[in-house]
């Protein structure tokens, strides 16, 4: 392992893996099943994974039920989901898209309203923080990098 790269610690459910660094591979599929099989325990009818931290980048894979919303969590910098599997219901500059497998959206200012499943549906939103925000200053500030 690259000795910059960062771990994740792992839970009960998931094992550790390398957040960043060079040649990150993953497959999307066998990542789904896991995060639908984690659905099963989950209250919020959702269940997400950071797959990858690469500077200021930010990816994440998502599985929500029918009917299931993600809240906006962050504030800043610009965003793409891309639908791997259902459909979704995202809110763009006041107009709402449904979008499906294979379609992506591009959001100039991040997350602002909530994202929708309109079936179950798994997605990836990939996030770029404005410099020195995001994960890895709010860790730094910490003392834990």
């Amino acid at each position: 392992m690259n000795p910059t790269a960062h771990m994740t610690s792992g839970t009960e459910r998931r094992a550790a893996h390398q957040l960043s660094g060079g040649g990150l591979v993953f497959r999307l599929g066998e990542e789904i099943e896991e995060l639908r099989r984690d659905l099963r325990s989950s209250s919020g009818h959702r269940s997400a994974k950071t797959l990858a931290k690469a500077g200021s980048l930010r990816v994440t894979l998502v599985v929500l039920e029918a009917n299931a919303a993600l809240e906006p969590e962050a504030s800043g910098g610009g965003a793409t989901i891309q639908v791997l599997d259902g459909r979704l219901r995202v809110q763009t500059d006041g107009s709402v898209s449904e979008l499906g497998p294979g379609e992506l959206v591009v959001l100039e200012q991040n997350l602002r309203e909530p994202i929708q499943a309109a079936e179950r549906s798994a997605f990836l939103i990939t996030v770029a923080w404005p410099e020195g925000r995001g994960a890895w200053s709010q860790e730094a500030a910490a003392g834990r990098l």
